[in-house]
């Protein structure tokens, strides 16, 4: 019984070891990934279509975000968007 007694807590010592060994491995500061650059900046990768595409580009056209709006510093998204692309004509 004691032999027993001695191989589990032999093996619950070494399930320990192994498990801090682990955990520490993931406390080290991991390198900051920095964002890649499209290969092809009319790629679409996000549409709101549900419609399957094949390969990483869903969709071809431009696409901007609500802090490049706000960057312009115009009101309208009219009047931002000849600002971000000036091959964009808005009529009013």
């Amino acid at each position: 019984m004691s032999i027993y007694t001695r191989m589990a807590a032999a093996l619950a010592a070494g399930l320990i070891f192994a498990s801090s060994a682990a955990i520490a491995d993931d406390a080290k500061a991991k390198p900051e990934k920095q964002a890649a650059v499209p290969e092809n900046p009319s790629c679409l990768t996000q549409t709101g279509s549900r419609i399957k595409a094949k390969g990483k580009c869903r969709g071809t056209g431009r696409s901007y975000t609500n802090d490049d709006m706000r960057r312009t510093g115009a009101t309208t998204v009219g009047d931002a968007l000849p600002l971000l692309d000036p091959s964009i004509t808005v009529h009013h």
